[in-house]
Order: C-alpha cells, then sequence, then structure tokens
C-alpha cells in the first residue's frame, strides 16, 4: 500500500462507511472482508465513546482530586509515567495530521476517523494531567485510567486488525500501531501499585487492599500474601491486614447514629431505613458489578441457542464457530471477574454492617437506666440476631437482580415456546405464594425460639460468674440439669421453625424442577403444527427455565432469612429506641451566684445518639468554676420502678462540703437505693435531688472489676500518676499483697477479680475509687468483706478525720455500712428505717438520743470501746485465695497458637461430629442425599433421550417421555423436602443436645482454676456463638455441601458426555483442585478460628460493662467503654472480613476454571463438528450453566461448613483439653445418711494453689472438730480462711494429708457427692433459674408449710408473698445484699435434716448488727445438734462458739474458747476483738 488511499477490497470504502455493525458488503453486492465490523461502526464505538467517557469521568476525578494530600512519593515513576501519557498524546496528534492528509475519497470513514483521532488527542492530554496528579494523590492505582487502558486496548486490537485488513494506508495503519503499543505500556505503568511509594508507610498494620489497583481487586491478588503466609506458618492476629478507615466501627457508628436521627422516629422499619442511610455508598458500588453479573448470566442461553444453531446447520463457516468460542470465553471470564468484583464490595458492605450493629448495641447499652438492661437480651442481640441478619443482608443485592433476570428469563423463554412460558410463571408464582404466606409464622416461630435462646444464655453466663459459689453449694449437678432442660426447651422451640424451613426449602426447587415440566406440557398442547421438540428449542428453554428457577429458588429460601432478619431488626430496633437514663437531678454550677442548670438545658449540649448521657464526670468539664460540693434532698422519693410505690422517701436531708455520711439501718430499709437515686441511677426520682457538680467516684458492695491487671482496675481510663498511685495503695493496704504476687500489680485478676480474695477485690475497689481523686465519693458498704483488723487500718487512710485521703481533699462522702466502729468519725449519721430517715445528726448527739443509734451504742461493752485505736498493721504473706498461684495455672481450652492443628486440619473433628449425628440418621441422610442428585441429574439425560427420539419420530412418545419427565422431577421436590426434614431437623436436634451436653458437662466437671484463668467472654462464645453456629448454619451447611459436592461429579459427568476428549483434563482438574483446596483451608481454617477467637474480647467487654455499668457512668467512662469497644469490634472485624474474601478468592479461581471448561467444551465441539452430537453438546452446556450455580452452593456451603466445624473444633478441644477435677481415686459414693455425727478430723494437711505445690497456702494443719460443735475461723486478711473452706471442699488443686469426715476420708469421695453432703452458705450465692419454690428448697425435700416458716424467721416471708408467692419466677436483684444472704440461711435451714455438717463463708457480713443478732439466736436454735464451721470477719457472731482457731499464713496460730481469749489482750484473738470498736 502506498500513503495514498490504496483500494484493495472492493468494498472499501463505502461498506466501511456505513453504520453496520457487521460488514456484509456494498451495494454492488461486493463480498467483503469476512466476519469484521465497519469502521465507521468501530470509531464510533470503539474509540470515540470511550474517550469521550473519559473526558468527562477524568474531569470529575481531577476537581476531587484537587481536595486531596498528597500521599505517594516516588517523583521519578510519577514524571515517567507523565512523558509516556504526553508521547501518546503525540501520536494522537500524529493520527489527526495522517486522517487529515487522507483524500476525501475515503468520504464518511475519513470525517469519523479523523473526529476519533482528535477526541483521542485530547483524552490523551487529560490522562497526562490525571495520572501526574492521580500518582501522588491516591493510594492506588488509578481505576479511571486503568479501565480505559484495559477496554480501549482490547477495542483498539479489533481496530487495528480492521485497518491493516481494509486496504488504508501503511502510514495510518503504522501509526495506530504505534498508539496500541504506546497504550499497552502505559496499562503495564498504570498498573504499578503505590505500596513502597507512600509517605506515610506502616508496615505493621500493612493493607494490601488500600494500594491494590483494578486488576488486584478484580483477581483478589492482594490476598495472595495472606494466603501464602497461611499456608507456610500459623497466623496471628496480628499478621491480619487492618481495615481501611470507611470500615473503622468510630466512623460507622458516628455515621449511623447521624443516620438514625435524620430517620423519622415514627417510621416504620426505622433500624433498616437507617442503615440503608449510613451506608447508601457502599451500597450504590455493589449495584454496577451486579448488574454486570446479570448481563452477563443471562447471555448463557443466548450463546447457546447461538451455539447449538451452528452445530446444527454445516453451511455455517467456521469463523462463526471461532466467533463462538470466543463469545464464550468473554461471558464466562465475564461472569468469574464481574462476581468477583460484586462480591468483594458486597463483603465489604456486610462487614461495615456488622460493625454498625454491634457498635449501636454496645453505645445504647452504655446510655440506658440498669433497670432497661437485660444482660442476656443484649448479648442476644449482639450474637444471634446479628448474625440472623448478616445472613439476609448478605443476598440483598440479589433480589432487585433477580427482579429483573426473572421476567427477561420469561420474555426470552416466550420467544422459544410461545404460550407455554406461562407454565413456569404459574409454578413460580404458586411457590412464591406460599413463601410469602408462611412468612409471618416463620417469624413469629423464629422470636419464640430466639426468646428461648435468650433465656438460655443468660442463665449460663451468669452462672459463670458465679462457678466458686456454685461448686461450694454442690449444686453443679442441680444447675446442670437445669440448664439442659431449657436446652431441651429451645430445641423444641425450634422445631416448628426447622420443619418450616424444610417445607420451604422443597418449595424452593419448585421452580427448577416443576417449571420445565409445566412449560413442556404446555408446550405440547398448544404447539402449532410442524413445531416439535428440537434440540435448540429444548435446551434453549431448558436453559432460560434455569435462569427463571435459580433466582426463584434464592428469593424463596430468602424468605426464611428474611422473615428471621426482620424479626432480629425488630429486637435491636426496640433495644436501641428505648429513652435513655434520664437525668433528674439537678448540678449546682457554682460562681459568683448559684445557678441550678435544669436537665432540659443540658441535653441540648447532648448529641441524640448519646442519648442525654449526662454524666457526673462530664458535668465536670462544664463547672470549672465551682467552690463547693453538697448534696441537698427536699421531699425526694427513690423508686426501681415509676410504676412502684417509692421505696425510699427523703423529707430533708444535707450534706455540706467536706462531709463524711455515714448512712445505717436493718436489711432492706432502702441504704442502696438512695446512693442509686443520689447517682441517678433509678429510674423514678421525685422532688428536688441537688447535687454539686464535681469528679464523682462509687465503689459498690459487690465490687466491679474487669478482666485486666490490678494495676488497669485501678487507674481505669485515667493517666498513670505514680505518686498518686503509691498513696492509693498505701491507703489501701494493698502493698503486701502486691507484693506476693509473683507479677505485682501486672497480675490478671480474672473475671469478676475471681483470682483475689473478696476482700482484696474490695481494697481494689476502694483503690480505684482513691486514684479518681473525687470531690463527690459515694461507698455502698465496703468493708463488709474486709477483716476487721484491715478494715480499719484502710477506713483509717481514707476516710479517718486525722489523715484520710478523701478527707484531706475535701471530698463530700456517703458511706453506707454495718459496722459501728466507723460512726464517731461521720461528720453525719443518718439512720434509716423502712425508707425513710428516722435520726440524723452527729455521732454525739445521736449515741444518747434513744434512736437506732443508741441501740446499736449498747451493744458495744465499755471494754471494747477502750480497745487500741490504731491495731497492728502486721499482714501475712499468703492470701485467702492465693491469686499469686492461681495466675500460674495452665488453661486448656484457651487455643494455643502453636497448634498445627489449625492450620492442617483434625479429622478427628469430624469423628466427634459425625459421632454425635450417629449411624442411623448419618445413613438416612446419605441415601437422602444419593437419591437427591440423582434425580436432580438424570431427567437431562432424559430430555437428550426424548429429543433424540423425537429427531428420528417427531412427536411421537409424547406421553411416555412427558410423564416419565414430570414423575422425576415431582419425586425430587419430595425427595429434597425429605432430605431437608432430616438435615435441618432431626440432625440439627441431635447434634445440638450431643455438643451442648458435653459442652456443659465438661465445664461443670472443670476445677475452680479454670475460672480464675480463663476469660469467661471465651467460655460464653462458646455457648452462645459456637453453639447458635451448630443450631443455625451447620445443619443447613452439611447437607447443602455433600449434596453440591455429589452435584458437581454428576454434573462433570454430564459435561464429559458430548465428547470423551474432555474426560482427559479430569485427573489434572483433580490434581488442580487438591492443591486449590490445600492452600485455601490451610489459611481458611485459621481465619475461622481467628474470627470466633476475637469475638470473645467482644464479648467479655460487653459483659463487663454490663454489669458495672453505674460504675462506669458514675467515673465518666462511657465514651472511653465506646472507644474501647470500637478497637476491639475492628480486631475481630479483620478475621470476619479476610474470610469472607479468601471465600471469594476460592469462588474467583472454580469460576475461572468453570470458564476453562467452558472454552474447552465449545472449542472441541467446534473442532469435532461433524462428529459431535448436538443434544449431547447441549446437555453439557446446560450443565455448565448450572455447573457454576452448584459450585457457587459448593463454596458457599463449604466455608460455612468449615466456620461451623471451627465451632464444634472449639467444642471438642473444650470438652477434650479442660481437666477433670476428679481423679481416678475418687469414686467412692458416701452411705445415704453421711455424715450422720458431724464428726471433722485434719491431720497434717497442707494446700496450695501451685501446680508444683511449693507455695503453700494451708500449712500442716492438724485438727479434731467433735461432732456438734461449733468452731469459728477468724484471721487477718491473708491468713487462709477461705483456703481452709475450699480445702475441706475440695476445691484447692493441691492437697496432702488427710481430712476424715465420720470416719470416711474424703479423698476418696466423689466431689460432688462430698459438697452436696455438706451444707455450705457462702457471701455470693448462685440462685437457678426457676421460681422462689426451687431455689430456697433445691432438692425439693420442705413442705410449703416449712418453707413458710423458715421464711418468716429470716424476714422474708412478707416480701416474698408481695412478689408472687413460692411459685412465682424467682428474682434475686429484687432483693438487697442482705436479703440475699437471708435467703441463703432460709435455704441451709430448710437442709438441715439431710447433713450434720454445715458451713458458713462470712455469711451475714451485708446485714446490720440487730438482725445479725436476730439470725445467730436463729441458727443456734437450728443448728444445734450440727457441726458449725463459721468463716467469721464480724466476730460477735461466733462469741458463743465452742471454739475458735485463728489462722495466719496458712497455720493455726491459735485454738481455744472465743469468749475466754476476747478477754486475754495479749492473745491473737483478743487483739481481732479490740480491732472491733474504736473509742467515741
Amino acid at each position: 500500500m502506498s500513503n495514498s488511499t490504496s483500494i484493495t477490497a472492493a468494498c472499501f470504502p463505502s461498506a466501511d462507511a456505513s453504520f453496520g455493525p457487521v460488514l456484509y458488503g456494498d451495494n454492488r453486492g461486493v463480498d467483503c472482508r469476512s466476519f469484521d465490523f465497519t469502521i465507521a461502526f468501530e470509531q464510533y464505538f470503539f474509540s470515540i465513546a470511550p474517550a469521550a467517557i473519559l473526558i468527562v469521568v477524568a474531569s470529575l476525578r481531577l476537581g476531587h482530586l484537587s481536595k486531596s494530600p498528597s500521599v505517594v512519593a516516588g517523583n521519578w515513576f510519577r514524571l515517567a509515567k507523565a512523558a509516556t501519557n504526553v508521547v501518546f498524546a503525540a501520536v494522537q496528534l500524529s493520527l489527526v495530521v495522517a486522517w487529515a492528509s487522507q483524500s476525501r475519497l475515503l468520504g464518511h470513514v475519513r470525517t469519523v476517523s479523523l473526529a476519533a483521532s482528535a477526541v483521542s488527542f485530547l483524552a490523551g492530554l487529560l490522562m497526562t494531567g490525571l495520572s501526574y496528579t492521580e500518582h501522588a494523590r491516591s493510594r492506588r492505582p488509578s481505576f479511571v485510567l486503568n479501565a480505559y487502558l484495559l477496554a480501549s486496548l482490547l477495542l483498539d486490537v479489533a481496530i487495528v486488525r480492521s485497518f491493516w485488513l481494509s486496504g488504508l494506508s501503511n502510514t495510518i495503519c503504522s501509526i495506530f500501531s504505534a498508539s496500541l503499543a504506546l497504550k499497552a505500556v502505559l496499562l503495564v505503568m498504570e498498573a504499578v501499585e503505590k505500596g513502597r511509594f507512600l509517605v506515610h508507610s506502616n508496615s505493621s498494620h500493612r493493607n494490601p487492599e488500600l494500594t491494590s489497583g483494578l486488576y488486584s481487586r478484580g483477581l483478589i491478588w492482594w490476598m495472595n500474601p495472606l494466603l501464602l503466609d497461611g499456608f507456610r506458618r500459623l497466623l496471628r492476629p496480628d499478621d491480619l491486614y487492618s481495615l481501611d478507615g470507611s470500615m473503622s466501627a468510630d466512623v460507622l457508628h458516628r455515621a449511623f447514629w447521624r443516620s438514625w436521627n435524620e430517620v423519622n422516629p415514627s417510621a416504620n422499619h426505622r433500624l433498616i431505613l437507617s442503615c440503608l442511610r449510613a451506608l447508601k455508598w457502599p451500597l450504590v458500588k455493589t449495584i454496577v458489578p451486579r448488574l454486570f453479573l446479570l448481563a452477563f448470566t443471562i447471555s448463557q442461553p443466548l450463546a447457546l441457542q447461538r451455539f447449538l444453531s451452528f452445530l446444527l446447520d454445516p453451511s455455517q463457516s467456521i469463523s462463526v464457530g471461532y466467533s463462538l468460542i470466543g463469545a464464550y470465553g468473554l461471558i464466562y471470564i465475564g461472569i468469574a471477574l464481574s462476581s468477583a468484583f460484586y462480591e468483594h464490595q458486597n463483603s465489604r458492605t456486610l462487614t461495615m454492617l456488622r460493625g454498625i450493629l454491634v457498635s449501636a448495641i454496645f453505645s445504647r447499652s452504655t446510655e440506658l437506666g440498669t433497670t432497661d438492661i437485660d444482660n442476656s437480651a443484649a448479648v442476644t442481640l449482639m450474637s444471634t440476631d446479628v448474625e440472623s441478619i448478616n445472613r439476609a443482608w448478605r443476598e440483598i443485592h440479589e433480589l432487585w437482580a433477580n427482579i429483573i433476570q426473572i421476567p427477561l428469563a420469561v420474555w426470552l423463554l416466550s420467544i422459544h415456546i410461545g404460550f407455554a412460558s406461562v407454565g413456569p410463571v404459574i409454578v413460580c408464582g404458586i411457590a412464591l405464594f406460599v413463601s410469602i404466606l408462611s412468612g409471618p409464622r416463620s417469624q413469629k416461630s423464629m422470636m419464640a425460639w430466639i426468646g428461648k435462646v435468650q433465656e438460655r444464655i443468660g442463665i449460663t453466663s451468669t452462672m459463670l460468674g458465679h462457678m466458686k459459689s456454685i461448686k461450694m453449694s454442690g449444686m453443679g449437678e442441680n444447675l446442670g440439669r437445669s440448664i439442659a432442660q431449657l436446652r431441651k426447651d429451645e430445641i423444641d422451640a425450634a422445631a416448628p421453625f426447622r420443619i418450616m424451613s424444610a417445607v420451604i426449602s422443597a418449595v424452593a426447587q419448585a421452580p427448577a424442577l416443576l417449571s420445565p415440566v409445566a412449560a413442556f406440557a404446555l408446550f405440547t398442547i398448544s404447539g402449532k403444527s410442524g413445531e416439535s421438540f428440537d434440540v435448540t428449542r429444548v435446551f434453549t428453554s431448558l436453559s432460560l427455565i434455569l435462569l427463571l428457577g435459580q433466582p426463584l429458588f434464592w428469593i424463596l429460601e430468602a424468605v426464611l432469612d428474611t422473615s428471621a432478619a426482620l424479626a432480629s431488626f425488630k429486637r435491636i430496633e426496640q433495644f436501641i429506641s428505648k429513652t435513655s437514663r434520664p437525668e433528674k437531678r439537678n448540678i449546682v454550677m457554682q460562681g459568683p451566684a448559684l445557678n441550678v442548670v435544669s436537665t432540659a438545658d443540658m441535653e441540648s449540649t447532648v448529641p441524640d445518639h448519646q442519648a442525654r448521657d449526662f454524666e457526673l464526670q462530664n458535668i465536670d468539664s462544664v463547672a470549672r468554676r465551682q467552690d463547693m460540693n453538697g448534696i441537698v434532698l427536699r421531699n425526694a422519693s427513690f423508686s426501681w420502678s415509676s410504676e412502684a410505690t417509692a421505696i425510699v422517701e427523703i423529707k430533708d436531708m444535707e450534706i455540706c462540703k467536706g462531709e463524711l455520711a455515714i448512712v445505717i439501718g436493718p436489711v432492706a430499709c432502702g441504704k442502696t437505693t438512695l446512693l442509686r437515686g443520689l447517682l441517678g441511677e433509678l429510674p423514678s426520682i421525685t422532688g428536688l435531688v441537688q447535687i454539686a457538680s464535681g469528679r464523682v467516684a462509687w465503689c459498690e458492695q459487690t465490687p466491679w472489676l474487669i478482666n485486666g491487671t490490678v494495676l488497669k482496675n485501678i487507674i481505669g481510663e485515667a493517666p498513670y500518676d505514680e505518686a498518686l498511685y503509691n498513696s492509693v495503695i498505701y491507703a489501701c493496704d494493698l502493698g503486701k499483697d502486691l507484693a506476693v504476687l509473683d507479677q505485682g500489680d501486672q497480675t490478671i485478676i480474672g473475671s469478676k477479680g475471681i483470682a483475689l480474695s473478696g476482700g482484696q477485690r474490695q481494697r481494689v475497689a476502694l483503690a480505684r475509687l482513691l486514684y479518681s481523686r473525687p470531690q463527690l465519693a459515694f461507698l455502698d458498704d465496703p468493708f463488709s468483706g474486709i477483716d476487721n483488723h484491715t478494715s480499719q487500718i484502710v477506713f483509717n487512710r481514707i476516710l479517718s478525720k486525722e489523715n484520710g485521703l478523701l478527707r484531706e481533699w475535701g471530698a463530700t462522702i456517703v458511706l453506707v455500712t454495718q459496722a459501728v466502729k466507723f460512726l464517731p468519725d461521720g461528720d453525719k449519721i443518718i439512720a434509716l428505717a423502712e425508707g425513710s430517715i428516722t435520726e440524723q445528726g452527729t455521732f454525739s448527739s445521736l449515741r444518747g438520743a434513744g434512736g437506732y443509734v443508741e441501740s446499736l451504742c449498747r451493744e458495744v461493752s465499755a471494754g471494747e470501746a477502750d480497745g487500741d485505736k490504731t491495731p497492728s498493721q502486721t499482714r501475712s504473706r499468703s492470701e485467702e485465695d492465693s491469686p499469686t498461684t492461681r495466675t500460674s495455672q495452665p488453661s486448656p481450652p484457651m487455643p494455643d497458637p502453636s497448634d498445627q492443628r489449625r492450620q492442617r486440619g483434625d479429622l478427628s473433628v469430624y469423628t466427634y461430629f459425625f459421632s454425635s449425628i450417629g449411624i442411623s440418621f448419618m445413613t438416612y441422610l446419605l441415601i437422602s442425599e444419593v437419591s437427591w442428585v440423582f434425580l436432580s441429574t438424570f431427567p437431562t439425560v432424559w430430555l437428550n433421550w426424548w429429543t433424540e427420539a423425537n429427531m428420528k419420530e417427531p412427536n411421537s412418545g409424547i406421553g411416555y417421555y412427558l410423564g416419565v419427565y414430570a414423575a422425576l422431577q415431582i419425586l425430587a421436590v419430595i425427595c429434597f423436602g425429605v432430605l431437608t426434614l432430616i438435615g435441618i431437623f432431626y440432625v440439627a436436634s441431635q447434634v445440638g443436645i450431643q455438643m451442648h451436653q458435653r459442652l456443659l458437662d465438661a465445664l461443670l466437671r472443670a476445677p475452680l482454676s479454670l475460672f480464675t484463668t480463663t476469660d469467661i467472654g471465651s467460655i460464653t462464645t462458646r455457648f452462645s456463638q459456637d453453639i447458635g453456629i451448630l443450631d443455625r448454619s451447620l445443619p443447613l451447611a452439611l447437607l447443602v455441601t455433600i449434596a453440591s459436592f455429589l452435584m458437581a461429579i454428576g454434573q462433570a459427568g454430564l459435561l464429559a458426555s458430548s465428547t470423551g476428549y474432555l474426560a482427559i483434563t479430569f485427573p489434572f482438574l483433580i490434581l488442580l483442585f487438591f492443591y486449590i483446596q490445600r492452600g485455601y483451608l490451610r489459611t481458611s481454617r485459621q481465619l475461622r478460628l481467628l474470627d470466633l477467637e476475637e469475638k470473645a474480647p467482644v464479648y467479655t467487654q460487653f459483659l463487663e460493662t454490663l454489669s458495672g455499668l453505674v460504675t462506669i457512668r458514675a467515673f465518666g467512662w462511657s465514651a472511653a467503654a465506646v472507644a474501647t469497644n470500637h478497637s476491639l469490634v475492628d480486631k475481630s472485624q479483620r478475621p470476619f472480613y479476610l474470610l469472607l474474601m479468601v471465600q471469594q478468592w476460592l469462588t474467583l479461581v472454580l469460576n475461572l476454571i468453570t470458564a476453562a471448561l467452558a472454552i474447552l467444551v465449545v472449542g472441541l465441539a467446534v473442532k469435532l463438528r461433524d462428529s459431535v452430537s448436538a443434544s449431547l453438546t447441549g446437555v453439557s452446556l446446560v450443565q455448565l450453566i448450572t455447573l457454576a450455580e452448584t459450585l457457587k452452593l459448593l463454596i458457599q456451603f463449604w466455608t460455612s461448613l468449615e466456620t461451623s466445624l471451627g465451632a464444634v473444633a472449639r467444642i471438642k478441644n473444650f470438652s477434650e483439653e479442660t481437666p477433670d477435677e476428679k481423679l481416678p481415686s475418687e469414686n467412692q459414693q458416701p452411705p445415704q445418711n453421711w455424715p450422720a455425727q458431724g464428726h471433722i478430723e485434719f491431720r497434717d494437711v497442707s494446700s496450695s494453689y501451685d501446680v508444683d505445690g511449693k507455695r503453700r497456702a494451708l500449712s500442716n494443719i492438724d485438727l479434731k472438730i467433735e461432732a456438734g460443735k461449733k468452731l469459728g475461723v477468724v484471721g487477718r486478711t491473708g491468713s487462709g480462711k477461705s483456703t481452709f473452706l475450699l480445702t475441706l471442699l475440695r476445691l484447692v488443686p493441691k492437697s496432702s494429708g488427710t481430712i476424715l469426715v465420720d470416719g470416711l476420708d474424703i479423698s476418696t469421695l466423689d466431689r460432688d457427692s462430698l459438697r452436696s453432703r455438706i451444707i455450705t452458705v457462702s457471701q455470693d450465692t448462685f440462685y437457678l433459674p426457676g421460681s422462689v419454690r426451687l431455689n430456697v428448697d433445691p432438692y425439693n425435700s420442705a413442705s410449703s408449710d416449712a418453707i413458710e416458716t423458715v421464711l418468716r424467721r429470716v424476714g422474708l416471708w412478707d416480701v416474698i408473698v408481695e412478689r408472687g408467692g413460692l411459685e412465682t419466677k424467682f428474682e434475686d436483684d429484687s432483693l438487697s445484699h442482705g436479703q440475699r444472704q437471708l435467703f441463703s440461711l432460709a435455704r441451709a435451714v430448710l437442709r438441715k435434716a439431710h447433713s450434720r455438717v454445715i458451713v458458713f463463708d462470712e455469711a451475714t457480713s451485708s446485714v446490720d448488727a440487730h438482725t445479725d443478732a436476730l439470725i445467730r439466736d436463729f441458727l443456734r436454735d437450728e443448728f444445734q445438734e450440727h457441726t458449725v464451721i463459721w468463716i467469721a470477719h464480724r466476730l460477735e457472731t461466733i462469741l458463743d462458739f465452742d471454739r475458735v482457731i485463728v489462722l495466719d499464713g496458712g497455720r493455726v496460730v491459735e485454738d481455744g474458747n472465743p469468749a475466754e481469749l476476747s478477754v486475754v489482750r495479749n492473745t491473737r484473738f483478743g487483739q481481732l476483738w479490740s480491732a472491733r470498736h474504736r473509742p467515741s
């Protein structure tokens, strides 16, 4: 060719000037180049259109980038890309010149090509600017440039081909070829990721997703390093990629509450609307790839029709076949890539929704009143309900996409079979109607099920916090039966939902299975003459029916998930819609003039999403000018419910700045209620409650401690101040305690501080109060769990007038106490009785006023009042429940990061799981699976036989073939129903009960040390999350995984039916699949375990926060708690999100393999066109469509099964690796009436919490307790009193020597039997789920009259009757601390006939002196014939006992009669007795 236009093709340029698009020939009938587009069409749509779009989009992108800062360096590379873009623009300009110089004979071709070159030149200039700017201001390679370069490069290949074939000049062809080469170079340069050029790079928190480009995201290439790491080594949480900023809990939290406030509060589904609004842009970004996926999906039957037509028409050119190979490749690769982009963005949205819901539930929990929060309900919302919503939300885009796909499929189907297309519509309509009709009932069943789940989890989580008292009381077996019954009730409640799920699942199969029957039946009835079931019509129609039925299957299945999700959305919405804790007090700000700031004035400054959580700490930031503190109450009343009568009514009470007000009174008189009211923690507060602003601190009767270090519990959220910290440690007398701990103040104290003794827990809580340097301090009987000696020291250092820290700081203090000895130090004494103040004033004025205070003082003898004011501060070396050794006890159930099973799997998990199913159920399941797969695949073969018979004898035997086909499909529907019923109902119920029972048994037999070293949140997740996975995910995952696997094998066989050559690839495919799954599983196993494990800290913090809301709010730590929650949620989101992405990586790989198979099938059919069967090829190509869906199901449910088996593995490891506290030798059962006398003997008994037993908590105890005698056990804090009791009850891990009870060595007895035969009353008692009768008489051994008599004796009968009587549900929080102790005493009295030994662990520490005296007389009468061991801090309780032993350092240092020892001042007991009271 010359530079002038040389026409070598007869049709050029006239044919190429037409719009086309396909080049057929010119008006002279001249044949043109085969299989090509016209040049005009290519220039319009392959050049001008993409360049024009780039110009618009690039302009917008440049405007956006202009506001962004520079985040990337690497100027040399930036300049290199810019230079290449300039060269590219210059080439486009040369094309403009070249086209302008061409002959006008080219006509429209010249015009449109000139325009295309001009637009491309302008695009090239914009590319230069965009590349230069985007390099510096975006972490990722330019999406706009990469998308344009990739698309235009592929299109330019077609243009170049046309140019060279058309007869254009060599100049234009060469320049355009050079342009194509430059574009390829630019594509490579722009695709280079910029991670190494980042200005602020943090390798420790790397996230390659942040710097990944179009191709890395499309191929999920950025996951490859993590997959490689997981394959090579064990992954740890720090190895996981961090989330980008848009997915952080803090960002999502603020976006959600902003959306929540924008939605009308009265709107239906406010929570759903708020989530949609908060996630609108992530949702919109998911739409585009889903549309592409829809387009590629709907193209499959069109390509199938065209290909079968090609095979049946030998006259068509082989070039058409080659083009169809390319079309199939484009379709299936397009499905793979668009699916990857879609699932990537969908996974991000799903993760963001989870972060929103968990954060919202937690933050709202910190704002509600304590009476509005049910701990079990909140935990269920965060676990069960969030997971339920996630399952439904995952398919949110499938809904609208399938709604588009269904009418498209029906329309295309009508083109092929006409009126018969109504048949599938009718079948689908009926199925949809049945499913929608069952929706409300399904939702109701789901709500009932969740209610039972909530009840079980609530009881279990409460039990975990009271395991010490449960084991001490020997009620583990009873409790186990109760929880097992709750589990059975839960399974029964799930039955209706599961049966309905099985029915709806069978109905969901109807569109895919029965629609072909309806369509083909109607076609044969209404078919026009001459029309028959030819191959093209049958298999094209079948493929379209599949595209119609598959979406309906997902939609119908989604009905159940959506119903469950709507119920969960409703529950969460009801929770976060609750009114926040109202501020009903007046907060006084002091300045030149006194101001009383109303709640309404303050609320205007508080964001809505914080729900007016007007914390006292936040008030302090407003009141910088205060000059006094004080509390004023006028006609104030306090109640725990707005409907109930007032519990406390105060007409007039005033506490001035710097005063110590001591509140006293009998049990249940309202002392705690008064303090809660002053803190604003009661729902009903009326009258004037005026509090001066300032830093507030709160110390409650049962200390709230977190599972952290001693240091963390003391300083809380405040910065560390060494001088202040040391002062606090001294004031609370914690120095020696920390000295004996292995790790000092870095010792982890366990959930609820279980690794510490009761006295230590109280003093740590007091230290926290002091460290906050409060201006207002509220203390609710904090000295009740501390021995007299230590309590006196701590009181002196904190509250005494002379040198108390709080007094020196001028704090206003309200102290509730039962200790008379502290009253002289009070500036004001306030005595309560029946909710009202009976007297108030100074101690000196009230001690002779004839009131309650004087009655208390009369009990103090003159000799006792003259005792030493400052008792000896000598401390013992060990603590009662030595935390030193407990913290060193290993925790078997915790995950071992070096456990290779996490990476390589554990086949025993499968054995463990299948053993819980049973052989019979497993056999039924496998038979059903095989039957279902046969009935699903064989009908396609039957259609092949039908079409082949029809080709020989058209329209003959229709009734026979159609009847058998219909019977097969109907049987398939029935078989699937039976299969789902077996899997979802029977197998799920069997597995659910078995696994839960194994987990529960392991928990109840575990040693006490487990609960001191294992995080309660970790154990709770096993009973909530892991059991929930077994209930909701595992049955369906097992069922569908087996079915999909068998189905894939069957479809692979049918795929090879068109040509045997395809079978040659199967060994290679099997080998490929082996290595893919090997690499995938090693990483996915670890991610699913990390996902489960990283949720545990979220649960732990949630449970701890709920139990300590009053403390958190009093100290002003709500914001810090929310921030901590956000951090923990972010950590838990990482394995959750990465697990989703690993699954999508596998899906992409399998989709690409499917694309390769499609290309291979079509390629072989084209190559062997003359020898292949068109009908068998149709079977193969239909299987390709269903194979993609089968692989999708296989991957989705296989990964779900893997996750579920992770839960099984955790349960297995816990149940098998948790040590059993029972030794093999402890197998004897005591006689039925044992102990009949109550004789107890200790022979050289030593015990230790250490594994090696080197550090002793008790040393060489030799002691005989005669039957019927009363023994008191006393000693200063750390002397070993509680260890003495725990050793008797076999709760100390290491002990030596012999303990005989009525002559039986207790080391040979079953531990549960031992503990159930010794009546134990502890400070912290757990109550069974059930009625008052069950709790007061758990062994059902007393009559109603006997129960009433005992409850009257302890003063609780009227309270019980007022709340509904013995059969009403027992609510332990409806009783005060003192009342709960009295209730425990009543329980012990009702059991007195079943044992002659009873032990008390400071059982009356929370009752007042009057009540304590009455109880002593009561117990003296009831247990005259019993052997009594009483661990005592209140020495009056044991003064009339037969004997007392004094412990110090784990040894008995004194033994004698308490009355005699009390009057001898130089005895150990005498010193303790002297410390009881202080001179007035």
